[in-house]
């Protein structure tokens, strides 16, 4: 199986992104959606006039600097997250001041797509706080037609965020749960009620790996597959997204959350 990277670009996964989407296609289920981003109105609201914002330079931690480019937010992203699994959190911009100051303004400069599960939540994996980061969040951080276009939001103006990072992390009960169905009816694997679509959206993942003696094993290493896949089917899916990254305005990096040691792998790569 060729070695997958976790850095996606619109030029180097445009066949890859066509075989991904024909796949999850086939498996897809008619029924709606997974999540919704709620409130994108108020994003937008009118700033107060009783109070101006906080700059982005001066709430972000004293050790970084505003992101001006993918690189410096998957720095900040990276230093927050040592910080976090070194158990040395600064728990940074969560002050009743900011909050009040940004209650008619944000400027966010990362998206964030995990996993709904309750022990990765992206604000504290990555150390960070208020009106740092959007974040979205379905099972198996799986992608559907509202999620993608709140991505799309993200990423177009006047927020232009530089880095979105799909997110998995081990021992996903939603991996393992498709895995289960797989082993049971490779064919049609089963469900209850909707849980049925984010197991058609993991299956093609799945398939593609090649089952090992360890099961927990088996499962991170279709959570890798999946979330490298999730990544390049985003930018299959959104020219919007697509053409930011081509202009290396944005970056879209696949990654998976260790649950035991904290940390996040930048490089979650399937042998």
């Amino acid at each position: 199986m060729p070695k997958l990277t976790n850095s996606i670009s619109g030029t180097a996964t445009a066949m890859k992104g066509e075989t991904v989407q024909l796949n999850r296609r086939r498996f897809f289920s008619a029924a709606g959606g997974v999540l919704t981003l709620a409130g994108l109105a108020a994003c937008t609201s009118p700033q107060s006039s009783m109070t101006a914002p906080t700059p982005v330079a001066e709430r972000l931690p004293a050790a970084a600097k505003a992101p001006s480019s993918p690189g410096e937010a998957l720095a900040i992203l990276k230093t927050g997250n040592s910080r976090f699994a070194e158990g040395r959190p600064e728990h940074p911009n969560q002050t009743s001041q900011l909050r009040s100051d940004l209650a008619g303004h944000q400027e966010p400069w990362a998206l964030v797509h995990g996993c709904v599960d309750s022990r990765v939540s992206p604000e504290l994996v990555f150390d960070q706080g208020i009106g740092d980061l959007f974040v979205t969040r379905t099972a198996g951080a799986v992608l559907d037609d509202t999620l993608v276009g709140s991505m799309e939001f993200a990423v177009s103006s006047p927020y232009e965020v530089p880095v979105i990072v799909i997110l998995g992390h081990t021992a996903c009960g939603a991996v393992t749960g498709t895995v289960a169905a797989l082993e049971e009816n490779s064919k049609s694997p089963k469900a209850p009620g909707e849980m049925i679509d984010f197991i058609s959206e993991i299956a093609p993942a799945a398939l593609e790996v090649k089952p090992v003696p360890d099961k927990s094993e088996h499962v991170n290493n279709v959570v890798r597959m999946n979330t490298v896949e999730v990544a390049a089917a985003l930018l299959e899916r959104s020219e919007i997204i697509r053409k930011a990254v081509n202009a290396g305005r944005t970056e879209v990096i696949a990654a998976v959350y260790d649950l035991q040691t904290g940390l996040v792998d930048w490089n979650p790569v399937v042998a």
